[in-house]
This record gives C-alpha cells, sequence and structure tokens, in this order.
C-alpha cells in the first residue's frame, strides 16, 4: 500500500440506516479522490445496490453477520470475528487498509479496536476526538466523546497530549491552545478530578494549556482543544446537536409566519446556508479513536450518507498527515 492511493475499510452494516447510507456515501466518490473503499457486510443486502461496475474504487467483503446497535459488549461478543464490524477492524491490523470506520454500535467497535490494535504505549485508555462546529468555521477539537466515562487526571492528561498533535497535523494549528471543560475558569474550580487536572496539565510541558473553559465559550475560538471526560462529553455533544436542531426549526416556524419574513430570509440565504452548513454534524463527519494502533473512525449512528462521507474523508486527511507516526513517539517518551 501506497499514500498515492488510501485504502479505508467500512462496516457496511453499521448504524440505523445502513447499509443503504454507506452506499449512498460510496457513490459520492470520484477517481480523483484517490480513496479504495473497502465496504465490508452482507453481499445479498449490498452488491446489487453499490453498482460496483460504475465504481471501480469500492469493493466489497462478503460478511453476513453484524453487531446489532443495542447489543452489550461481553467476552462471547468480542470473541465472535465474524461480523462486519470485528473483520472491518481485522482489514486494518492485517494492512489491507489505512483506517477503519463505522458508524454502528460504538461501544462494541471501541473495544474491537482495544482488543486487535491494542493499545499505544503510555495510553491507558482510549478517548474519541470529535471536530466540533466553532464561529471561525475551523472547527474545535473536542475530547472525549464517550469512549472513557470514569477518567483519572492522567487520562485527561494523555488525552490533552493526543489531542494537541491532532490539531496540529490534521487542523494545521501551530502550539494549539488546550483547556480543561470545568463549571469556572478559576483553578480551584469544580470537583477533585477537575482540580488534581488542571494542575497535572499545568505542569506539563508538551502542551499549551490555557486554563479552564466553560460550556458557554466550546464554540469561540477561545480553545482549540478542550478536555473533559466521556460522560461530560458526550452530554455536551448530544446536546449541542439538539440545541441546533431545535434552533433550525424555530427559525423556519418564524421565517414561515410572516411575508416579510420570507422575504428577510430570501434576501440572507446565503448568510443561511453558510450558517447550517458550518453547524451540522454531518459535516465534521466523525470522531477519531485515540489511544489505539491504529487510525479508527467512529460515526454518528444516525449518520447519513455526507456524514459517512466526510468521515472517510477525513480518515484519509490523518493518514496524509502523519498523525499516527507523530502520536505514536510523542507518546513513547511520556514519562
Amino acid at each position: 500500500m501506497t499514500t498515492e492511493e488510501i485504502i479505508i475499510a467500512i462496516d457496511g452494516m453499521g448504524g440505523d440506516n445502513a447499509p443503504s447510507s454507506v452506499i449512498n456515501a460510496s457513490h459520492m466518490f470520484t477517481p480523483a479522490d484517490k480513496i479504495k473503499l473497502i465496504v465490508v457486510g452482507d453481499e445479498k443486502q449490498i452488491k446489487n445496490k453499490i453498482a460496483l461496475e460504475k465504481y471501480p474504487f469500492v469493493t466489497l467483503e462478503h460478511c453476513g453477520n453484524s453487531v446489532r446497535m443495542d447489543e452489550k459488549v461481553n467476552l462471547k461478543l468480542l470473541k465472535e470475528r465474524e461480523n462486519s464490524m470485528a473483520k472491518t477492524i481485522s482489514m486494518l491490523k492485517d494492512g489491507r487498509a489505512h483506517c477503519a470506520f463505522s458508524g454502528g454500535n460504538t461501544a462494541a467497535f471501541v473495544s474491537y479496536s482495544i482488543a486487535e490494535l491494542g493499545m499505544m504505549k503510555n495510553v491507558d485508555r482510549p478517548a474519541i476526538a470529535l471536530l466540533m462546529p466553532d464561529t471561525a468555521g475551523r472547527g474545535v477539537v473536542f475530547i472525549d466523546g464517550g469512549a472513557n466515562i470514569k477518567v483519572k487526571p492522567f487520562h485527561l492528561l494523555q488525552s490533552a497530549i493526543m489531542g494537541s498533535l491532532y490539531a496540529e497535523c490534521v487542523l494545521d494549528i501551530q502550539n494549539p491552545k488546550v483547556s480543561l471543560l470545568n463549571i469556572g475558569e478559576e483553578e480551584t474550580k469544580g470537583d477533585d478530578l477537575r482540580k488534581e487536572s488542571f494542575a497535572l496539565l499545568s505542569a506539563n510541558k508538551n502542551i499549551n494549556f490555557i486554563g479552564n473553559i466553560e460550556g458557554h465559550n466550546i464554540f469561540t475560538q477561545k480553545a482549540d482543544v478542550i478536555i473533559t471526560d466521556g460522560f461530560t462529553g458526550n452530554i455536551v455533544l448530544k446536546v449541542s446537536e439538539g440545541v441546533t436542531r431545535s434552533f433550525r426549526t424555530i427559525l423556519m416556524k418564524e421565517i414561515q409566519k410572516s411575508f416579510r419574513g420570507k422575504v428577510g430570509a430570501f434576501l440572507i440565504q446565503n448568510a443561511l446556508r453558510s450558517l447550517a452548513k458550518k453547524a451540522d454534524y454531518a459535516e465534521y463527519g466523525g470522531g477519531l479513536l485515540l489511544g489505539v494502533n491504529g487510525i479508527v473512525i467512529i460515526g454518528h449512528g444516525r449518520s447519513s450518507p455526507k456524514a459517512i462521507y466526510n468521515a472517510i474523508k477525513l480518515g484519509k486527511k490523518i493518514v496524509v498527515s502523519g498523525f499516527m507516526e507523530k502520536v505514536k513517539k510523542e507518546m513513547e517518551a511520556v514519562e
């Protein structure tokens, strides 16, 4: 394999709208993207719909079984290798792909990734790095989206180091500003986890830690990388998505109330489209699973074809950036 053609293994059966969402996403690519897609899934459900003859850069790897969205992660499941999710990770492990993607059961995908790929040296637990919208339209790295519910201060430090490198390599931000999500900006604020984490982050010379950040400043460019535990992070993510959807609904209702509202909306339609695009989670694709020995992109369970398309493009960008090589080297040097 060469970096001229990036190979992405996709769990074709993972997600609420799979396999149709994956099929439609694959049709959005062209040979100019220099991406080869290996879709792992049930041949009966996929082959006749994916139009392989029209898309030579897409291949199908048959696997009749899949992991349900509500399936509990246990030892029995992790021993099961004959499902589309496990096979997708195996392709990454075996060197048949540069990156793996699934919009399926997040807990299962994280667990398979840890079991198959293993953790990087000096990284104890994984974390999901998400790109969230900001006022500049560039995006802010938000960690953790839900991989690690119970954390200790050194887990947050590990996430901060990896997240800082992610911002440098993928977003091209030099000396990214790192903040800890808290209920106040003062270092005395928060519970013991937040206070101890503040001290640990402040003492580390590998990151540009600028202190605590409050929730209302997440999207304001105050920080380039924001760190929190997976429980808090997942709630923030879902609240943000809910607020965005509600705002759109309210706005459309207000516009439709009067002729003046409709005319006003017409006059600023380009600005409205731009706003909608910047706030759309589908534009940011998926989250990178930090800490494992491989590039694993986790998609939203409700991922649309557009979201999957952007997640795959993000995967390619991460591969080309050399992030994995740099972060492994950085974490090996951590004491």
